[in-house]
Formats: C-alpha cells, sequence, structure tokens
C-alpha cells in the first residue's frame, strides 16, 4: 500500500467514525460525552485531510484553485490500472 492509499485509508475511516456518530447524536443529542468524542474526531478528520491535500492536492473541487485540479495526473496516469 503507498503512502497516498494509506492516508485516504485513515481519512476514509475518520470520515465514516464522524458519519455514525452524526447518526447517534442525531437521536441522543443530549449525549455530551459522545459529543466530545465527535469533536475529537472531527479534528482529527480535518487535519488528516489538510495533511493529504498538502501531499497530493485537493480532494474536491471546492478546495482546487480555479482549473488546477485539471492540469495534476489522473490516478490512471501514474498508477496502474485494475
Amino acid at each position: 500500500m503507498t503512502n497516498r492509499q494509506a492516508l485516504m485509508k485513515r481519512l476514509a475511516a475518520a470520515q465514516f467514525v464522524l458519519f455514525d456518530l452524526h447518526l447517534y447524536l442525531d437521536t441522543h443529542p443530549g449525549d455530551i460525552q459522545t459529543l466530545s468524542i465527535y469533536k475529537k474526531f472531527e479534528s482529527r478528520m480535518l487535519a488528516l485531510r489538510h495533511e493529504y491535500e498538502e501531499k497530493f492536492g485537493s480532494l474536491s473541487l471546492v478546495g482546487a484553485p480555479g482549473v488546477e485540479w485539471l492540469k495534476d495526473p489522473w490516478p490512471w496516469d501514474t498508477e496502474v490500472c485494475c
């Protein structure tokens, strides 16, 4: 597994935890302990996202300046296709 894949896997895991905690908090809005855990993972996810984007470029069009994302190599340009 490449560094890029490992970082993406960690980011996806943090996003999954956030989504799951969000669903729980929808039905348990008064659970302060879970809200604290949610905020911790939100912070972790944002740090991982920032790290990924610093190393490998923007993950979305919103974060890409202009059309810079079009100039980057596409995954099939640099990786072996399945």
